[in-house]
């Protein structure tokens, strides 16, 4: 069954580089799909984690935000102790919130590396010369030295026109309606000088 799972894929994965006649353009068709595929796969892998890790993910950054907005309130109120102690418990918050949406940004990548395991496969002893020879990089490059520029373009591309497709756009939404549930963030800059003086 695996072997038959792999053969149809790689069934799947190899059409589009088949479509054209002239190879170069067969070739960067074939890859361009296959990026297409990464960054869907990709952005599906992430909002099925941030939604099983929604309110966990809502509870730290609301967290984060009523201790930063305790720590301004004290810091007007010239509570230095105070202040110390809700700037230190808002900078961990932040710390987790931080280090949660890189971990949710890097499991939209997992696909990059059994795209490009496949296209060892297929394309191990394909080369591409360059005009010129360039330092660590000789004068030709592999497979992967067009795939990763084409799936940065496509991630770029997705994100500009996902808040339009009808799953993706939810994902906005989401964030969305959980930083509603949170208080408004005070910023240093909002509240100036005559006011921090006033309150003072």
């Amino acid at each position: 069954m695996l072997h038959q799972a792999h053969l149809l894929i790689d069934a799947f994965l190899i059409y589009p580089y088949r479509m054209l006649e002239i190879p170069i353009f067969g070739f960067l068709l074939g890859s361009f799909w296959l990026a297409i595929l990464c960054v869907l796969v990709g952005q599906f892998t992430l909002s099925v984690a941030f939604r099983a890790n929604r309110q966990w993910l809502m509870g730290d950054n609301r967290e984060m935000v009523r201790m930063h907005n305790l720590s301004v309130r004290a810091l007007l109120a010239k509570d230095k102790n105070a202040y110390k102690a809700c700037n230190k418990v808002a900078n961990d918050a932040f710390g987790k919130v931080f280090f949660s949406q890189v971990a949710l940004s890097i499991s939209s990548l997992w696909p990059i590396p059994f795209a490009l395991g496949w296209m060892q496969t297929r394309f191990a002893d394909v080369d591409f010369a360059l005009p010129v020879s360039l330092p660590l990089i000789g004068d030709a490059v592999g497979y992967s030295f067009s795939f990763i520029p084409l799936y940065i373009l496509v991630y770029i591309l997705f994100g500009k026109v996902k808040h339009r497709l009808p799953y993706f756009r939810n994902i906005g939404k989401w964030v969305r309606e959980g930083e509603a549930e949170s208080e408004p963030l005070i910023r240093f800059g909002d509240i100036g000088p005559q006011k921090a003086t006033k309150q003072g």
